[in-house]
């Protein structure tokens, strides 16, 4: 994880420009929308509200899925172009939307849930239902964190992805609540700099990466059918595993981020 957290960092830095220009963009989409909410709030119509927030959701949802296939030329050590991103937006309208979609219509429903179990019941069954609603959502959140670096990567169909998002959390859900609390960290910083970075794009990138590694595990159990038991399967060898990618990575000191030149005359 410590290697992630060291690519993923380097992986950002390399490409700041269109991390930046990326999260300006999710920024101002994100403030048109609550502009919207702030004037439909006037008319007091939820359903205006509602509507509103699954088309921010869907358009925000087809903006970051744009860069999902950035962030995965970024993890392969590729370089990407910043018309790259904006020509991306065309092939990703169709499963940002169904995820926009998805994500939202789950939420719309764990809120009007909550209101009721939690507020509108006031028992300990509604606390108790509620509950379980919270986890629902937190698992949820969990497994959808690896839809976008699966589709990217994969290059699979919506269904396909969302089956495979299941699959890796309940494979590695240790990994997946450390990525997801790395996502939180994330987002705190991200508040602190006023959406520029990491942001959407900088998370985006540090879980293709995660994902990207952890696949080595696949590739290694695949050549190894003999490992049979638990824990046997469990025993990765994973400095082996990632020893072409740290190679590949190099040694990074703190002034060759400041200065590059300094590394390459080297």
């Amino acid at each position: 994880y410590g290697f992630l957290l060291k690519k993923s960092f380097c992986d950002g830095w390399d490409n700041l420009l269109s991390v930046i220009i990326t999260n300006v963009i999710l920024l101002f989409t994100l403030l048109g929308s609550l502009y919207l909410a702030a004037l439909s709030a006037k008319l007091d119509n939820s359903l205006i509200l509602a509507a509103i927030f699954i088309l921010a959701c869907v358009v925000i949802s087809i903006l970051t899925f744009a860069y999902g296939d950035c962030a995965a030329e970024i993890a392969n050590f590729n370089g990407i172009g910043l018309a790259d991103y904006f020509k991306a937006i065309p092939g990703c309208i169709k499963d940002g939307a169904l995820f926009g979609l998805l994500v939202s219509i789950a939420a719309i429903l764990s809120f009007f849930a909550f209101d009721y179990y939690y507020l509108q019941l006031n028992s300990l069954i509604g606390v108790f239902l509620g509950s379980i609603i919270l986890w629902l959502d937190v698992f949820l959140m969990l497994s959808l964190q690896w839809f976008l670096p699966v589709r990217s990567l994969m290059h699979n169909d919506f269904k396909k992805c969302f089956k495979k998002c299941l699959i890796i959390f309940f494979d590695n859900t240790g990994f997946s609540i450390l990525v997801g609390l790395h996502t939180l960290l994330s987002l705190v910083i991200t508040v602190v700099f006023i959406g520029f970075i990491p942001g959407f794009a900088g998370i985006l990138i540090h879980n293709t990466n995660a994902l990207r590694l952890r696949l080595y595990k696949y590739d290694y159990l695949e050549e190894h059918p003999e490992l049979k038991t638990r824990k046997e399967r469990r025993a990765i060898p994973w400095e082996e595993l990632i020893y072409e990618d740290r190679e590949t990575l190099g040694p990074r000191k703190f002034k060759t981020f400041l200065f590059p030149w300094k590394d390459e005359e080297r």
